[in-house]
């Protein structure tokens, strides 16, 4: 079992990877490649292309609305069983022996909330390897502990979804991310071309710049991973381009790795809307009657700046909140509790946050942000920051001015050679 262990190499490709068949008849290749090199290979994969967001949107349709989770949910995870099946039968056109499994058939049990906690048959997987197939696993579903209930595990999950298996196939750590990027940069490269690409980075940065909203990798993921010790490659997808090495997400060795990699700077880029309350009373209770009916919305950064007799509250939410956002506020304002307040929002905006694992411990960063922006003219909405962390609002139309001012200003971009 040990020498099986160590062959076994989890690989996950996401929706964009086999966005049609020509794509995933590539992948289809790859995999093969990596099975003839004699490693045992268990796939991951999501469901193709845009298949998730066509299926949200006609739930609303037919719903007239925002649709209940559970039906949602059931709904959603036949995306990745499409992807999962189809993905074997292309293996098996190919003269291998692939079988498709759901979340339910392999036990992946979640929480109520879609957190992975276990996945009770991982021997189906096993015992499939030992025959010398090679198992599809649909990702980013599960089902609830317990019960019979299907669940998704949020966006990005397929990603979690490898981790977990990576982990409790108790293989040498090797899970295999392949994205429609080649890694991580220190910003993202569709936006800064000349961005530096981590050759590894620490699960602590990753961690925080997920969680900041770099799209790269789910947060959960990366905790899964630091918490079994899952060393995760983060590729670019052989269905779209040849790889230059990726990025090595894990714990570090040596002292020499910790003062190469880990002290860079990152950025990690988040589509939101703002929502300016103004001229709350400064008093007891009012931040309370706006954030009360907000509990279960799933908020931002949040900024309060308090004058002597009133305060402002800036609050950063997801653009699918904002209306559910503004029409709770309302509530609010119209009962009379919160006084005469303005009430103001910005759909398109983009928050920049600037991760560094040493911001605590050297000066100035703050004050390099708002003067980089200052000197290319762009406004700043709100700010914050937090520990290792400093985040800032503009509008949508500055954030590739911004965050090309912010990398210079940070050394994050590769330097041009002089001719």
């Amino acid at each position: 079992m040990e020498m099986l262990c160590k062959k076994i190499v989890v690989q996950k490709y996401g929706g964009e990877s086999i966005a049609n068949f020509e794509r995933m008849q590539r992948v289809a290749e790859y995999v093969a490649k990596t099975v003839c090199q004699g490693k045992k290979v268990v796939v991951v994969i999501s469901a193709m292309g845009k298949t998730t967001d066509n299926l949200i949107e006609i739930a609303r349709q037919v719903y007239g609305g925002e649709p209940p989770r559970d039906e949602l949910d059931n709904l959603l995870v036949t995306g990745e069983q499409q992807s999962a099946s189809l993905f074997a039968l292309k293996m098996r056109s190919l003269g291998f022996d692939a079988v498709s499994l759901t979340g339910w058939q392999i036990g992946l049990e979640t929480d109520g909330r879609g957190r992975i906690k276990r996945v009770q048959k991982i021997a189906i997987i096993e015992d499939l390897l030992n025959q010398g197939k090679i198992p599809i696993v649909a990702g980013f579903q599960g089902i609830i502990e317990g019960t019979d209930k299907l669940i998704t595990l949020g966006r990005g999950g397929s990603d979690t979804t490898a981790v977990a298996l990576a982990a409790s196939l108790n293989s040498s750590g090797d899970c295999e991310l392949y994205k429609d990027v080649d890694g991580v940069y220190t910003v993202d490269p569709d936006i800064v071309p000349n961005a530096i690409r981590f050759e590894k980075i620490s699960y602590y940065q990753m961690g925080q710049l997920a969680s900041a909203g770099a799209k790269v990798i789910m947060p959960r993921a990366v905790a899964l991973a630091q918490n079994f010790g899952v060393k995760i490659k983060i590729l670019l997808s052989p269905s779209i381009g040849a790889s230059c090495g990726g990025t090595l997400v894990y714990s570090g060795t040596t002292v020499e790795e910790m003062e190469k990699f880990w002290f860079r700077p990152a950025i990690a880029v988040k589509h939101v809307s703002l929502v300016k309350i103004m001229n709350v009373s400064n008093e007891p209770g009012k931040a309370a009657c706006i954030f009360r009916p907000l509990k279960n919305v799933n908020l931002g950064d949040s900024v309060q700046g308090v004058g002597e007799k009133t305060a402002d509250i800036n609050i950063v939410c997801s653009r699918d909140d904002l209306n559910y956002i503004l029409v709770q506020l309302e509530k609010v304002k119209k009962s009379g509790l919160l006084g005469e307040v303005k009430i103001c929002d910005y759909p398109e905006m983009v928050q920049l946050t600037l991760v560094s694992p040493v911001m605590v411990e050297e000066p100035g960063y703050l004050a390099r942000v708002v003067e980089a922006l200052s000197e290319v003219k762009i406004n700043i909405e709100s700010l914050g920051s937090s520990g290792n962390s400093i985040w800032v609002a503009v509008k949508k139309e500055n954030l590739k001015k911004a965050a090309q001012a912010l990398a210079e200003e940070f050394e994050l971009v590769e330097k041009l050679e002089e001719v």
